[in-house]
């Protein structure tokens, strides 16, 4: 009886150390990229500027469960209150865990410096986000993030959705839709990943 009441207890917790073991070499390179990108970004804030503008993207993997990240947008955007974007910076830390062999947990802290084009001061804020990402299968993973920023208009919300093509372990494409939604700015950004 007592061994089938271990057996019971200690069942889970092998195939618990399988399974992330079996993540780790599966999804080694799920937080370790650069990426380059062509970005469609959208407002509904007067002159209601669409624009067209490159963003590069990096993140790199530490300490087995802590990733950090960096975003770099190179666009001129009309946004809210006067501001114009000159260039928009983005970098942080996060961590992330394998809840199973395909999928893993994220929380990110990120800080946000948007550089002004006319004579606003430049701006900065932070943004906090959780998030979700799966591989579907050896080619196609998606994330979906949501959080919180205070970029020029206070408390708002921001929404990633993302997908990526992996051609093979190294070389894919992306495809991702930023959303903030009292700073009205939808981004569109469509991309070449190497992932390490």
């Amino acid at each position: 009886m007592k061994s089938n009441i271990a057996t019971f207890l200690v069942s889970p917790v092998l195939a618990a150390a399988t399974i992330n073991a079996q993540a780790d070499v599966d999804n080694a390179n799920q937080y370790r990229y650069l990426e380059a990108a062509v970005a469609y970004q959208s407002t509904d804030w007067g002159p209601f500027s669409e624009e067209t503008n490159a963003t590069f993207l990096a993140s790199i993997e530490f300490l087995k469960y802590v990733h950090a990240h960096a975003r770099y947008n190179n666009g001129d955007t009309h946004l809210p209150k006067g501001y114009q974007q000159d260039g928009w910076l983005t970098y942080g830390i996060g961590a992330h865990y394998f809840i199973s062999p395909n999928t893993s947990l994220l929380v990110t802290a990120d800080r946000h410096e948007l550089g002004s084009n006319n004579k606003k001061a430049d701006e900065t804020a932070r943004e906090y986000r959780v998030g979700i990402r799966h591989d579907l299968n050896a080619q196609w993973r998606v994330t979906f993030e949501a959080g919180e920023h205070d970029l020029i208009v206070g408390p708002d919300s921001t929404f990633i959705f993302e997908t990526i093509y992996s051609y093979n372990e190294h070389l894919g494409g992306s495809f991702r839709v930023r959303d903030y939604d009292k700073l009205d700015l939808s981004s569109y950004e469509l991309g070449f990943r190497y992932s390490f």
